[in-house]
């Protein structure tokens, strides 16, 4: 109960007052959420499903209100990532640029309560379609360092080098996601290698039933691959500090 108060408490911060701190289009009118509802459809989603309520407390607690008018671009395919949206109130649609017409086709429409716009944020990479208000509506927006602090970070599981070396020898596997993995130096004996470009259309062959141990040069591309391979159900951990904290381990 506790929880959902202090959600209740960051929603009419957010919303309170009628005030927005920043305006997408003029919108009139004021927008009543109810905690619990919003509260389930975020925890229904893949995304959040196994984030604690705490958790979604501070995503909520730093996520900003902005008011979008009909036919507002809110994100643009091949743009940089720089939030994440809930879209509290109308609709939205979805399109994508076709690879040999070059024209945007809608392929999808949203409406509340949907988050969208976390995908660019967890491989960082470039927008992959655009997302285009259908009427006036709301919406909730949280940042980068955000997103990362309250959701993706609490969710990966990491271990130090001398933890990481015991699981190994219970039976999990080192998996490389460095970008240059193919080529470069310093891959672990035994190790699964996919870049983390690559990794969201080469997991057919990976087993879901080994536990993996990601690690990159310094665990800031492994902590991203974690997340990733969390959302599809693999059993997975994050070398502290990488591979540059093995080697000072191995070498002391």
């Amino acid at each position: 109960m506790k929880i959902l108060e202090s959600i209740g408490n960051s929603l009419r911060r957010l919303f309170g007052g009628g005030k927005d701190r920043k305006t997408g289009g003029a919108v009139a009118g004021e927008t009543k959420i109810d905690t619990a509802v919003l509260v389930e459809k975020i925890k229904a989603g893949e995304l959040f499903s196994n984030l604690p309520d705490g958790n979604i407390a501070g995503m909520l607690s730093n996520m900003e209100t902005v008011k979008m008018a009909n036919g507002t671009v809110v994100i643009r395919e091949g743009d940089e990532g720089d939030y994440y949206y809930l879209l509290t109130k109308g609709t939205a649609s979805v399109s994508k640029k076709g690879k040999e017409s070059g024209k945007s086709d809608i392929v999808a429409s949203l409406s509340a309560v949907t988050g969208f716009g976390e995908e660019a944020l967890i491989s960082n990479a470039k927008r992959n379609s655009t997302v285009t208000m259908s009427e006036d509506g709301v919406l909730m927006r949280l940042s980068k360092s955000g997103f990362n602090d309250q959701v993706k970070d609490p969710m990966v599981s990491w271990l130090s080098p001398a933890q990481a070396q015991q699981h190994i020898n219970g039976g999990a596997k080192w998996f490389d996601v460095r970008e240059d993995a193919g080529s470069a130096s310093g891959r672990l004996r035994g190790a699964v290698v996919i870049p983390l470009s690559s990794l969201r259309g080469s997991l057919g062959d990976v087993d879901r039933e080994s536990e993996y141990i990601c690690y990159c040069d310094n665990g800031r591309l492994s902590s991203t691959a974690a997340f990733l391979l969390m959302q599809k159900g693999y059993k997975v951990f994050v070398l502290r500090g990488g591979l540059k904290a093995l080697e000072r381990t191995r070498s002391s």
